[in-house]
């Protein structure tokens, strides 16, 4: 398996910040953008060097397996900073291990976790200002893997695309929640 370490990430920074236009008293959850995400392909039956580049559009073919089969996954964590500016995540070493768990069940090459946490400390050092310090806030990790090789015939693609997206975030639910408690069902 192939590994690797920060000097092997590039990085591709944005020439249009969003970052002075973002209003992080009233950010909403996940409707906001940084101006960067991590992109990684996996072809040639290895992960390829992950890069840093500008959050945008993504081209796929439509034959693109995500699209027929829905061979995707994604996993979902918090960075937030504290009163000194120094930055925590809650246990992303579980995160990466789940990711790979569903990985696994949907015949997804694994991700190696070195690409996972030196991508993720790279792209968090560089979008270090887009980390909300509002209480109550944060910055939401959307890691996600998903099937870009083509075919429609029904078997497991053979490329595949790992992106980190970050959304700076307030609460989940910013108001009352209704809740249904089901007594019969359960999963």
């Amino acid at each position: 398996m192939n590994t690797i370490s920060k000097n092997d990430i590039k990085i591709f920074r944005t020439e249009n910040s969003k970052l002075d236009q973002t209003d992080f008293e009233n950010l909403a959850f996940g409707q906001v953008f940084s101006d960067h995400m991590l992109t990684c392909d996996f072809k040639d039956g290895i992960w390829q060097k992950p890069i840093i580049e500008p959050f945008g559009p993504i081209s796929l073919m439509p034959s693109a397996k995500i699209f027929h089969y829905g061979q995707s996954i994604f996993e979902g964590m918090k960075a937030y900073k504290d009163k000194d500016g120094k930055v925590f995540l809650f246990r992303p070493m579980e995160n990466v291990k789940r990711l790979n768990k569903s990985a696994k069940r949907l015949a997804i090459p694994e991700l190696p976790e070195d690409f996972f946490m030196e991508g993720l400390k790279a792209l968090l050092e560089v979008e270090k200002d887009w980390i909300p310090e509002k209480e109550g806030s944060s910055l939401y990790i959307r890691p996600f893997v998903f099937a870009t090789g083509e075919g429609f015939h029904a078997s497991p693609a053979n490329k595949y695309k790992f992106i980190i997206a970050l959304a700076p975030s307030g609460a989940y639910f910013a108001g009352k929640v209704k809740v249904l408690i089901e007594e019969k069902y359960s999963r």
